[in-house]
């Protein structure tokens, strides 16, 4: 499953790791360390994510070694336990073996890139040598395989059902039904050389089972990797993928395939009443009114997001009220803005600004427009930092005018990175927010981060920083890699909604560890610091 997400994750850069992190409980029995919270921040799952600490690098024997012996010691507690206490006997589990897993891999990594050598045409099947055997077989009694990913890359895996297999029926019920998905689906390759292995067919039954999954468990410590999944089925059902796309041509919206066609019919016929269901007979219906395949590509974006994540629909967009006329109600402010950011030892660099993004909504019965410019030193160079400003315009009794601006609203980085407009997402009933992305590569470190802005009574502020992604590699290999992602969920009769964090890690996969909700006080989400950190 891992392969499927790489493309919605922020993207970073990640080495093998000959110095790793494992994490500092013992399979649950451990009192919960003294982790420091934001205020308001109020754990939801069973009790806080632990500390992971250095340990030096290992041989895959030791690694194999501790992987059976961790997993021998949950087989002994399982019996009578409690479904909380075996969510964290997993947890911990998951966590130890995403890190050793990529040490492992580091130790293997000579015989792993020349494995797809190994195949014989004469026996259709892989023969490794002797000794490249054994490490297999010393692997197999840890439950890892090496497993063809496309292109002539090998990497090391868990068995699919390793954790369906030990635990059983002991966990609770979504971590139960999301561990069989992911299982399932793990028995063949989804995708490799930029194109499809399994059928759309089968990718449409993947999309509703996660469907499935949400609507039955819509609180799990699994939500947020549960909604990009169905997001990416949803997309590559509907589109394909570069080498085995859903068009003939993509210049040509009245190319879709008949076999598509056949299939999208037999869908909606069966499954018209689901979510998936209704993204499907949409998408057919814009075939015949969308002007150019990024159009309606841009448009089921948009209806997919919907869906599930809270994103706002869009407008269709107002002729009346183009770039040109944004860059004419804007040049007011920019003129009375520096066009160069200092760089040290008394330089400047020319900043560039462009009009990156122009959006459409409805809110409070009104119509806006969002439009989204980019800053960045001309160059690119270090230092130069970039950021992103956000304009909102109102539309009344048939013109535009400006409604509120936030320069310097968020984003950005260094050597010039400017971040870039993400979407728009429902806060509240009277609340939309603007979300951007920001990045940083420096010194070893590669982090990334959502910020929020607010637009609420014609006014734009800023409502949250997060880091998604931090990774930091000092030179001989990654030494942490954590992952951040966050949800909106509405509750009870507030106004506004409740920000939901899943930390975790991405030594390997990406394993959940906690569930820390953060609700939306004094008009923001009050972030715990360690989700701020940018670690330079």
């Amino acid at each position: 499953m891992k392969n499927i997400l790489m493309d919605l994750r922020k993207e970073i850069t990640v080495f093998l790791i000959p110095v790793i992190l494992l994490t500092a409980c013992n399979f649950g029995n451990k009192k919960p360390g003294n982790k420091q919270q934001g205020v308001n921040a109020a754990h939801t799952d069973s009790g806080p994510a632990k500390k992971a600490v250095d340990i030096p690098a290992l041989s895959t024997e030791a690694y194999v070694s501790a992987i059976v012996s961790k997993r021998q010691a949950i087989a002994a507690q399982l019996p009578g336990i409690n479904a909380e206490t075996a969510a964290k006997l997993y947890r911990s589990l998951a966590l130890y073996v995403d890190t050793a897993l990529a040490g492992i891999s580091g130790n293997e990594a000579k015989w792993l890139d020349e494995y797809v050598n190994y195949y014989s045409e004469a026996k259709k099947a892989v023969v490794p040598p002797a000794k490249v055997q054994q490490r297999i077989q010393l692997l197999a009694t840890a439950g890892i395989e090496p497993w063809g990913i496309g292109e002539g890359y090998t990497e090391l895996r868990i068995e699919p059902s390793f954790y369906t297999h030990l635990f059983k029926t002991s966990l609770p019920a979504d971590y139960s039904m999301f561990l069989q998905l992911q299982a399932d689906e793990d028995t063949v390759l989804y995708s490799a050389d930029a194109g499809l292995i399994v059928s759309f067919n089968l990718i449409g039954k993947r999309a509703l089972n996660w469907e499935k999954f949400l609507d039955t468990h819509p609180n799990s410590i699994f939500v947020a990797e549960a909604r990009e999944l169905h997001e990416r089925y949803c997309y590559d059902y509907l589109f394909g993928e570069d080498n085995t796309p859903s068009f003939d041509h993509r210049d040509d919206l009245g190319s879709l395939y008949p076999e598509n066609k056949a299939e999208y019919l037999s869908f909606i016929q069966q499954h018209g009443d689901t979510k998936t269901g209704r993204l499907v007979k949409q998408f057919l219906d814009k075939l015949s009114t969308a002007k150019t395949y990024d159009d309606l590509w841009r448009y089921m974006r948009t209806a997919i997001g919907t869906a599930y994540s809270g994103e706002l629909s869009l407008l269709p967009v107002q002729t009346d009220f183009l770039a040109g006329n944004i860059e004419s109600l804007t040049k007011k402010v920019y003129d009375t803005v520096s066009t160069e950011i200092g760089i040290g030892g008394g330089a400047a660099e020319k900043i560039e600004r462009n009009l990156d993004s122009i959006l459409y909504f409805q809110q409070d019965n009104n119509t806006y427009c969002v439009a989204i410019f980019t800053n960045r030193g001309k160059s690119g160079g270090a230092p130069f930092s970039g950021w992103v400003d956000v304009w909102a315009f109102k539309k009344t009794d048939g013109h535009w005018q400006t409604a509120a601006y936030l320069l310097n609203a968020g984003g950005g980085g260094m050597y010039g990175n400017s971040g870039s407009f993400d979407k728009l997402i429902r806060i509240g009933t009277h609340t939309t927010g603007i979300v951007v992305s920001g990045g940083i590569t420096h010194m070893g470190s590669s982090v990334s981060w959502d910020d929020m802005i607010a637009f609420q009574e014609e006014k734009l502020f800023p409502v949250m920083n997060i880091v998604t992604q931090n990774a930091y590699d000092a030179g001989n290999g990654i030494q942490k890699c954590s992952n951040n992602k966050w949800v909106l969920q509405h509750s009870g009769q507030q106004e506004n909604y409740d920000l939901v964090i899943f930390p975790g890690s991405c030594m390997g996969g990406n394993t959940p560890l906690d569930r820390i909700m953060v609700p939306y006080k004094k008009g923001r989400y009050n972030i715990p610091a360690e989700f701020q950190d940018k670690g330079i």
